[in-house]
């Protein structure tokens, strides 16, 4: 029998609406294994146990009372620390801000209190989450993956992936601007879902029309992310571009016949260098797909210059971010990437614009014969939990594109290499079309059953 915290978000929610179950002592449960597991993994990074429970004797008051009225009532949610908690400690993973507490909430946040979650605390980063591509920062140091210690969990959102895989929390939000929601699903053995841009508005930031990163769901299931992702989702004043939300809020019913549907799939794009044993288990994969009834075509984009036009658009947002504070406190490499950032010319810029375009004509002829496409997650195994130089090294291109044009995403885990480490693969859909990505997504966990693994901790 799964034991409770290892349990999704919609049984805790189910147990909730029996009767069966407290929130308070799913609390005091998630505290239990974070004080227990954490010390090995620094998932967390601050923990608000008082307030936690305090929040959830009064949600188990309005329960009792018949006004558990938002959709994540009584559930635990860990925070990404790039998010603004009010009243809570937010550090941006930087020493400029090791002591900061906002006055305000990140719009993800104000979503996740008006649905009913419990804020149990928040969750490691990198520094700006754009400094290293291991999840580790000045402040708190690295978060190791559940599944092996030695190990990084993903960057950026390492910390929510950890957390989730560990049983520390029922969910956890992630953003992602080059691939952070979906290379720590993988590595941590989760789901993980980039939506739409702009369909969940990134507000407070300094640069609102730079539409490359994006606030998502991060859960232990595909149904989970979507209930999440109905919480999350939906148009702001603040944000200077409406895309509606996917579907209602409330738990989605995913379940699709997937007889006939058209997937167009790629391992390497002709052109990229990945893992013979990553791309075993991609092959593997779609054979699930091929038996489920769905028609299968290879189908290549032209990835060339993706990964460095990418980190020339993102690298804009990290030039605002980190201009906005200044040196003191923080990291001297992000310093000077964000001064190259300054001073790239209007040609640079074009030039990445140009990528983004001739990618997109690839994309569009691409969806007009295929419904969703299917690609491996990352290139290569999880790597070392402080291997800096590793993460350079890395070829993030299959995780870049989405960003780059704005496609919704789902990471669903695929299985694992012979060492144990756990791997994804991308469901990719047009924009807009997010409830098909996790349909999919959602047809594949329930044929193979991998999210259902835990960690042995």
């Amino acid at each position: 029998m799964t034991d409770l915290c290892h349990m999704t978000a919609l049984e805790h929610k189910r147990l909730l609406d029996k009767g069966a179950l407290s929130s308070l002592e799913l609390v005091d449960a998630q505290i239990a294994r974070i004080i227990r597991s954490n010390p090995e993994i620094n998932a967390f990074v601050t923990l608000e146990a008082d307030q936690a429970r305090d929040e959830a004797r009064k949600k188990d008051e309005e329960r009792a009372k018949g006004n558990a009225e938002g959709v994540l009532h009584g559930l635990t949610v860990g925070v990404k620390d790039c998010f603004a908690t009010r009243g809570i400690r937010t550090t941006w993973g930087s020493q400029a801000f090791a002591s900061h507490v906002p006055d305000h909430d990140h719009l993800v946040v104000e979503r996740e209190r008006r649905a009913g979650a419990i804020i149990l605390g928040k969750l490691n980063t990198p520094e700006f989450t754009m400094a290293r591509n291991t999840c580790d920062n000045p402040v708190f140091g690295a978060t190791r993956n559940p599944w092996d210690t030695r190990l990084c969990p993903g960057a950026s959102s390492g910390g929510s992936a950890a957390a989730l895989s560990a049983g520390m929390v029922s969910l956890a939000d992630g953003s992602d601007i080059g691939g952070s929601l979906r290379n720590p699903a993988a590595w941590c053995n989760v789901v993980g879902h980039r939506p739409t841009s702009w369909m969940v508005p990134d507000v407070p930031n300094p640069l609102y029309w730079h539409n490359m990163n994006s606030p998502g769901p991060m859960a232990r299931s595909v149904a989970d992310a979507a209930l999440f992702l109905s919480a999350l989702a939906g148009p702001d004043p603040r944000s200077p571009v409406v895309v509606a939300a996917p579907f209602p809020a409330g738990p989605v019913d995913l379940a699709i016949d997937l007889s006939g549907l058209r997937i167009g799939w790629s391992c390497d794009h002709g052109s990229l260098d990945i893992d013979p044993s990553i791309r075993n288990t991609f092959m593997t994969g779609l054979e699930v797909f091929s038996g489920l009834g769905a028609r299968l075509a290879r189908c290549d984009i032209d990835v060339g210059g993706v990964s460095d036009m990418s980190r020339r658009l993102c690298e804009q947002r990290l030039a605002r971010d980190v201009g906005a504070v200044g040196g003191p406190g923080v990291d001297p490499v992000l310093l000077q990437r964000a001064e190259t950032a300054e001073a790239m010319t209007g040609r640079d810029i074009l030039e990445a614009e140009t990528c983004r375009h001739r990618v997109w004509a690839d994309l569009v002829r691409a969806f007009q014969d295929h419904d969703v496409l299917l690609w491996p997650d990352d290139p290569c195994d999880a790597i070392g939990f402080d291997d800096d130089m590793a993460g350079d090294l890395v070829d993030w291109t299959l995780l870049y594109v989405s960003p780059l044009v704005g496609l919704p995403t789902t990471t669903v885990p695929c299985g694992f290499s012979d060492s144990g480490t756990p791997r994804g693969l991308q469901v990719i859909a047009p924009p807009g079309r997010d409830l098909l990505a996790l349909q999919v997504a959602f047809a594949y966990e329930e044929a193979t059953g991998f999210t259902r693994l835990h960690p042995p901790l």
